[in-house]
């Protein structure tokens, strides 16, 4: 019963964050147009680095999301295998985009993982 009370918690902890980011997203969306999760994962951020939430206060549930996380993807494809005619003109230039920002992506995490590491050994010595 314990255990379920503290994954109810932390996923009501999550839930808020992600609450909060949409409201945000939807007072600022006439001046930029960000997801609302997006500002939530920014402001989770936040609450983490700055130590107003602990890690431990959410890391189970993350930790699941995380492992499960190709799951939360499966919709979207069905979905977009159900456009395809909507985006059939354009499917070279999509393949290409998403080749290029898969790339990008992967570069920039490595480097950011690398300074991370680099400041981590840098901070121990």
């Amino acid at each position: 019963m314990k255990k379920i009370l503290k994954t109810a918690i932390q996923i009501a902890i999550i839930y808020i964050i992600y609450s909060i980011g949409n409201f945000i997203s939807s007072l600022i969306s006439n001046v930029i147009l960000i997801p609302g999760n997006i500002i939530g994962m920014v402001i989770l951020l936040l609450l983490l680095t700055g130590n107003v939430l602990k890690l431990s206060m959410i890391e189970d549930t993350s930790s699941f999301m995380l492992k499960y996380m190709g799951f939360f993807f499966v919709p979207i494809t069905v979905g977009i295998m159900e456009s395809y005619k909507l985006i059939q003109d354009s499917i070279f230039q999509i393949i290409i985009i998403l080749f290029i920002s898969c790339i990008l992506v992967m570069y920039v995490s490595c480097k950011v993982t690398d300074l991370l590491i680099s400041y981590k050994e840098k901070r121990h010595d």
